[in-house]
């Protein structure tokens, strides 16, 4: 029985030793907290919010809607506004005179346009023939 005592004591003090440190440990930890954390721990807990009892009643005369002739008194000022702009005027020209202008600027273009120097399909041909090589076509193919 003495032969455990002494190590079962030792053993527990260790522990608690160890406890210790960790308690002293998790302790510092929660003091030194970021300076958002009280901000969310409030947010978290509901503080600062309005209580349902707070919720402001809404009082006589402005009941939705009551602005609703104002608002429109301010679109039609608004439209008034608009219709005076110059910018606002329709286009002079009907669509077939803008078609015109358009083929117009197309021809214009046109003519100035070189002619391309594309290849034709015999110089591609050739081309693609001057790349094909048997023995890198054919001949490596079978020994691989």
């Amino acid at each position: 029985m003495k032969n455990t005592t002494i190590p079962l004591i030792g053993v527990l003090i260790l522990a608690l030793a160890g406890c210790a440190g960790s308690f002293s440990k998790v302790s510092d930890t929660m003091n030194q907290t970021p300076e958002w954390y009280e901000a969310r721990k409030a947010e978290i807990g509901g503080d600062g919010y309005p209580d349902l009892m707070d919720v402001p009643v809404i009082q006589e005369g402005q009941e939705p809607g009551q602005s609703l002739p104002l608002s429109m008194q301010r679109v039609d000022e608004l439209l008034a506004r608009f219709a005076s702009s110059p910018r606002a005027a329709p286009a002079d020209m009907t669509p077939a005179q803008i078609e015109a202008i358009a083929q117009a600027v197309r021809v214009e273009f046109a003519s100035s346009t070189p002619a391309s120097e594309h290849l034709t399909e015999e110089d591609a041909e050739a081309i693609r023939q001057s790349f094909n090589v048997p023995r890198v076509t054919k001949g490596m193919k079978t020994q691989w």
